[in-house]
């Protein structure tokens, strides 16, 4: 299958794996390869997630949101592609056949997401006002040439206002990357969309190196929210 993958699509499955990695899941799943599309910011697939407002900082933390953060030690050396990952990849390959491309790139991957019609990237898809239909329309239309909406045509590098999103893809590793997720996923069920430093704090005491060595001089959850209470600074 992968023989006709192009170098960007190859990427795509290897960042999926690694988002899969930081999430501390033991699978890839589709929400993962989308994750993957939207990291390579220079393939088709992102460009066109791009022109409908859908970048890698908002999907991933819908992924957050609606799967959540597992153990690290879950995600194993070898992880395994799950039964709708599978068929995405084969669903790329017959849109590539369809569209008589010899290759399968980013867009491809895309359409296939698309032809599954379910799972977490759709509901992401639908939450951003992104209809299945509009999106393949999009996708064509980069093909051919046209795209199918004016900010399809903006510079491909990550849209984020901040720069955050460049240096977390380029500075910490994959364990404060974590980290950080957990930290969200904590804000999220605290219905609050940006992530404080006592989320973090609170972060570290699941964390499996940092977990333990606060456990032994006895700092655990309930310890961090009574000292963040005390100082007036509890998150929420």
């Amino acid at each position: 299958m992968f023989e006709r993958f192009t170098e960007r699509a190859r990427q795509v499955v290897v960042l999926a794996q690694d988002e899969s990695r930081t999430l501390g899941h033991a699978h890839i799943g589709t929400e993962h390869l989308l994750l993957g599309l939207l990291r390579e910011h220079d393939g088709i697939a992102a460009r066109v997630l791009g022109s409908f407002d859908i970048t890698l900082e908002r999907a991933r933390g819908e992924v957050v949101r609606i799967v959540g953060v597992g153990e690290e030690h879950a995600a194993a050396r070898q992880i395994p592609f799950t039964p709708e990952a599978t068929q995405v990849l084969e669903l790329a390959l017959q849109e590539a056949t369809k569209l008589g491309h010899t290759y399968l790139g980013t867009e491809h991957i895309l359409l296939g997401l698309l032809t599954l019609g379910e799972g977490v990237p759709m509901r992401i898809l639908l939450d951003c006002d992104a209809k299945p239909d509009r999106v393949r329309d999009a996708v064509i239309g980069m093909l051919s040439g046209r795209p199918a909406r004016a900010q399809a045509l903006a510079p491909t590098a990550p849209a984020n206002d901040n720069g955050f999103e460049e240096w977390i893809r380029v500075g910490p590793g994959a364990g404060v990357r974590r980290l950080l997720m957990i930290a969200a996923a904590r804000a999220l069920d605290d219905g609050r969309e940006d992530i404080q430093p006592s989320d973090v704090l609170l972060a570290l005491t699941r964390d499996e190196r940092a977990g333990p060595l606060l456990a032994e001089l006895g700092v655990d959850d309930l310890a961090i929210l009574r000292a963040l209470e005390r100082r007036g600074s509890a998150p929420g």
